[in-house]
């Protein structure tokens, strides 16, 4: 039994002082690590705690105090917390940027210090987008650590004060009205296989993941209404909406309808009697299989390749995903609500004017200008 001491020295040659108390365990045949302490005396204290818990056998199961197996416990519940997509891409950051930084430290061992210069390293190296990642997993990873496993008090969680990496806006290149009339009125498109895929998204500004995920059922015809409450990700698995504000009813106008409506019909009567159609995805591939978001993606930029070769005035190249970001583009410059718009595309209104903030900036500067012009106007 001892009590240790770590001197750490900052990046100005400052000096921080830590003490700990380390008392072996002879049950489990570890050593068993106390808080960091500002103060000698606070360890001592650590040190004679862990001496009594150890005598009266409470300190004899340790393993759950490491970060790699907290991080592995939250790992195995993550599928009744997350989306089978989400579980997935915290897995792959988990063992690709985590695993071998923080595994064999103890979970109440770790200082934000150690999560800050993480942090600063990792955004040498990543985007903005991958760093923030991170940081997500890892607030989730001590959230589980005090609770439900209790192997951290909440005043240690060493994420307090950590700050996401401000992301930089990158204009998002989308179509005017006239060029998404341009493109599904255009003859070459609209004898395209997928094209009513192509009207829905770019009529209702859908997600991928949510038009290649209609069923048969969803297409309600007494009121024109399609049900939005499923998706489907690039490996062919069928998960919830994003959110709850994702599971939506929406309206299809007259044309848009009877595009679908269509494609249903053609559907239902395959599945009647063609084996590749028995299963229950309104939208397939030429072949009768579900279409998942990458194959439709592929789909899209070969429409538009095909467009843009036979016109003389070609569209922008956009990636399906700014089909939705057009939608809403369009539709919020016209002055349509952001509660409304919000509601068509199962956003939440808060996420809505994050992701089009620089539209309303620009509503509000025309307004000032505009006031402006009618005052210097009359003078």
């Amino acid at each position: 039994m001892s009590i240790q001491k770590r001197v750490r020295t900052k990046k100005d040659g400052s000096k921080t002082v830590r003490y700990y108390a380390n008392v072996w365990n002879p049950t489990t045949n570890k050593a068993v690590v106390g808080k960091m302490r500002a103060k000698r005396k606070e360890a001592v204290l650590d040190e004679s705690q862990l001496l009594k818990e150890i005598a009266s056998g409470s300190r004899n199961i340790t393993d759950h105090k490491t970060f790699g197996r907290c991080a592995d416990l939250w790992l195995k519940s993550a599928p009744n917390m997350y989306r089978r997509s989400t579980c997935k891409t915290y897995t792959d950051f988990y063992h690709r940027h985590i695993e071998n930084v923080f595994q064999a430290s103890q979970i109440d061992h770790i200082e934000p210090i150690k999560i800050q210069e993480f942090v600063n390293t990792m955004s040498e190296k990543y985007s903005p987008e991958t760093v923030n990642k991170c940081i997500n997993i890892l607030s989730d990873i001590f959230q589980f650590a005090i609770q439900p496993l209790k192997a951290l008090a909440a005043a240690d969680n060493p994420m307090i004060g950590i700050k996401r990496l401000k992301v930089p806006y990158k204009k998002k290149v989308t179509w005017t009205d006239e060029q998404v009339a341009a493109f599904l009125n255009s003859p070459v498109i609209k004898t395209n296989h997928y094209y009513p895929m192509f009207c829905v998204s770019l009529i209702l500004g859908m997600r991928p993941g949510e038009v290649c995920g209609f069923c048969d059922d969803d297409l309600i015809e007494q009121n024109h209404v399609i049900m939005v409450h499923r998706t489907i990700d690039k490996e062919g698995n069928v998960d919830d909406t994003k959110n709850t504000n994702s599971i939506r009813a929406l309206y299809l106008p007259g044309v848009l309808y009877d595009i679908v409506r269509q494609k249903q019909t053609v559907k239902l009567q395959l599945k009647s009697y063609h084996p590749d159609y028995q299963h229950d995805f309104l939208f397939t591939t030429v072949k009768g299989r579900p279409v998942n978001p990458d194959r439709y993606s592929m789909q899209f930029r070969k429409a538009l390749k095909e467009y843009n070769d036979q016109e003389a005035e070609p569209l922008p190249r956009i990636p399906l995903y700014n089909c939705r970001h057009s939608f809403a583009t369009n539709n919020y410059e016209r002055g349509e609500s952001d509660k409304v718009l919000s509601d068509i595309m199962g956003n939440s209104p808060k996420t809505f004017l994050q992701t089009y903030a620089h539209i309303r900036r620009r509503q509000s500067d025309k307004a000032v200008s505009d006031y402006e012009k009618k005052i210097f106007q009359k003078l």
